[in-house]
């Protein structure tokens, strides 16, 4: 056993026999120690597993298959080690069970001891539990080797566990793990791919024949380069690395290689150095919206198409991975309850996002858009409101294709008069009523209904002025945006924002980059776009420095000495020094080495900046001058 049956296994199964003893006080000899839930108790647990885990798809049917065969037990368990599913030669999932073990036993520590369920559950890993290491005697003929079952972001789904009569043999060990661990890996990765489906998917895979048994593992990868997500194996092809750990950092910084070139690769296939001289493959994958243009074939002739390009989701997400997921959320809600209500600070991308969302699923969908702040008290006003709901019921009896559906948008709905908010209150009333009603076609008959507010709904609440029954009806869909100075990656933003400003690429100085993620931008994206405006006009050769920035700051100035830390604003990380001798270059850079301009911005005196020119050696740059030809 030397060598498979780890000492950290080891470890790990005698600390559980220690729980077993000293916190429950359980006994070796308990004649029936397991627990036994109900059919009943069982079939929603069931159910939440096989949605959890796409078993539709045939993983458990192939698994239970070959446990067959080979006289093995198959043991499907939830989160809380309930089996919800057996699977032996010459039985189904229905049977009574196999050598005692059945529907509903509850594998959990505190009520069966140590075992491969509760092991595997609790340290996340593959292991396997020999007779011998069994808490209760009567467990001690079987070896159990559990593995667990993870979602896309590494949540903990359930465990799928082969049980034998103990024969002693390494090899019953080995294949159980290889074979439950591939079938783990096959479902996070297909919920993984579902997950993910719109970034770039890159397979890492190690390199060499002492690892032709180790599973590759998916990372996916934004268009700013920031990696999103990856499989829990990636710790086996990366030595040092875990998903948890990669989320949320630079794709080049850790693969050494920009994601982007990889899209241009043949075959896009590469092979790169890691850690310790081993190599790692990285193959891409792009979604289809990412993928290179082509040349369009002609199309037959017939009736014009209009085409839109709406928004993209990713470049709302430019540089952060949490409005990523927030855009993903609310994608997802609003596809699968017709309600949305975001929240987030002004300028932080909620009418941009809805836009998007719109645009993205039925750009051709009617859309009634109300700003409830333009609303009063008056029955006149409230008329309004009813008639732009009774129009948006009237367009939506009529064809728009199939799964289009209309949809009603509520700007600043936290601003809504109390007599609106009972009218609309009613609306949302009626929609729950048919939240199972269907149009002629089949289709869901119900309007799209999404709100936005810049302040927490729930604060109007508290203040009075906002109905907490509505309020409910409202944020059962709830998303919030985060502002910038909560995002990853600000200066990744920021450069995007210049790109779009100026149709090219401007790079920051690093003391700009400093500032831009300490600034507290209340006015968010919206804010941001006007200071970097604003910069980019005295910025020379596309080159924002922290001067251009302190010009054009909009909404929080930044300190006028500038040779202090003047981007300490919010304490977070050691701030990058800006000396005097490289404030006084970019003062001089922007003025194209007007001193006197220089010297007016600085706030110096033409004799002062003089002075520290020469302390500081600060000599103007020679241009180069064509030589004049002498014409005779």
């Amino acid at each position: 056993m030397r060598g498979f049956i780890t000492s950290n296994q080891t470890d790990a199964i005698a600390a559980s026999w220690d729980r077993c003893a000293r916190q429950y006080n359980l006994r070796h000899d308990t004649g029936r120690p397991i627990m036994r839930l109900q059919s009943s108790e069982v079939a929603p647990r069931l159910e939440q597993i096989v949605e959890s885990t796409g078993g539709r798809q045939g993983f458990f049917q192939h698994l239970a298959s070959v446990a067959g065969e080979i006289g093995h037990c198959l043991v499907v368990t939830d989160a809380d080690g309930v089996s919800v599913r057996i699977e032996h030669s010459g039985a189904t999932s229905g049977s009574d069970g196999w050598n005692g073990i059945a529907l509903g036993s509850c594998w959990d520590e505190r009520v069966a001891g140590t075992n491969g369920v509760s092991m595997a559950l609790r340290t996340g890993h593959a292991i396997t539990v020999r007779g011998a290491d069994h808490y209760f005697s009567t467990l001690r003929q079987f070896a159990c080797t559990g593995v667990p079952v993870l979602d896309a972001n590494g949540g903990m789904i359930g465990a799928i566990n082969l049980v034998s009569v103990d024969r002693g043999n390494r090899a019953d060990y080995l294949f159980g793990q290889q074979l439950l661990a591939k079938t783990a890996h096959r479902i996070q990765r297909n919920l993984f791919e579902k997950e993910f489906n719109d970034a770039m998917l890159v397979t890492v895979s190690r390199v060499g024949r002492d690892h032709v048994l180790s599973e590759d593992a998916l990372v996916a990868v934004n268009e700013a380069g920031m990696i999103i997500g990856a499989t829990s194996t990636v710790s086996a092809c990366l030595e040092g690395a875990n998903a948890a750990s990669l989320r949320g950092q630079a794709f080049e910084a850790i693969f050494h290689v920009d994601s982007n070139r990889l899209v241009n690769v043949p075959e896009r296939v590469v092979s790169i150095p890691a850690n310790h001289g081993a190599a790692v493959n990285l193959t891409v994958a792009v979604p289809k919206t990412a993928a290179p243009q082509r040349v369009p074939k002609p199309l037959p002739p017939g009736p014009a198409r209009k085409r839109r390009l709406p928004p993209s989701l990713q470049q709302l997400a430019t540089g952060s991975h949490s409005m990523a997921a927030a855009c993903r959320r609310a994608r997802t809600m609003l596809e699968d309850t017709a309600m949305l209500h975001l929240e987030g600070e002004t300028g932080t991308g909620k009418s941009a996002l809805v836009a998007a969302l719109l645009q993205t699923d039925a750009p051709d969908a009617p859309v009634f858009d109300l700003d409830c702040a333009t609303l009063g008290e008056s029955d006149a006003d409230t008329d309004h409101l009813r008639r732009v709901i009774e129009q948006a019921r009237v367009v939506s009896r009529m064809s728009y294709g199939k799964g289009v559906r209309a949809t009603l948008v509520f700007d600043n709905v936290d601003e809504l008069p109390g007599a609106s908010q009972a009218e609309l209150r009613r609306f949302l009333n009626e929609q729950e009523e048919h939240l199972h009603q269907t149009d002629d076609h089949g289709h869901d008959s119900r309007l799209r209904v999404v709100s936005t507010s810049r302040k927490p709904l729930i604060d109007a609440v508290n203040a009075g002025h906002f109905r907490d029954d509505l309020f409910y009806l409202l944020t059962g869909s709830k998303v919030f945006l985060p502002p910038v100075r909560r995002r990853e990656h600000p200066e990744v933003l920021a450069q995007a924002l210049c790109a779009q400003l100026t149709g090219c690429n401007v790079t920051f100085s690093a003391e700009a980059k400093d500032a831009l993620c300490r600034l507290p931008f209340h006015g968010n994206v919206r804010e941001m776009r006007g200071a970097l405006q604003n910069a980019l006009a005295t910025a020379q050769d596309n080159r924002i420095n922290l001067l251009d920035l302190q010009q054009a700051s909009v909404g929080a100035p930044l300190a006028s000495a500038i040779p202090k830390p003047v981007c300490a604003i919010v304490p977070a990380s050691p701030v990058t020094p800006y000396d005097e001798r490289s404030m006084i270059l970019d003062a001089l850079a922007n003025s194209r080495w007007n001193v006197s301009e220089a010297a007016r911005v600085l706030g110096m005196g033409r004799a002062t900046i003089n002075r520290k020119l020469k302390m500081y050696e600060i000599r103007r740059p020679t241009l180069s001058r064509p030589a004049h030809r002498r014409v005779n």
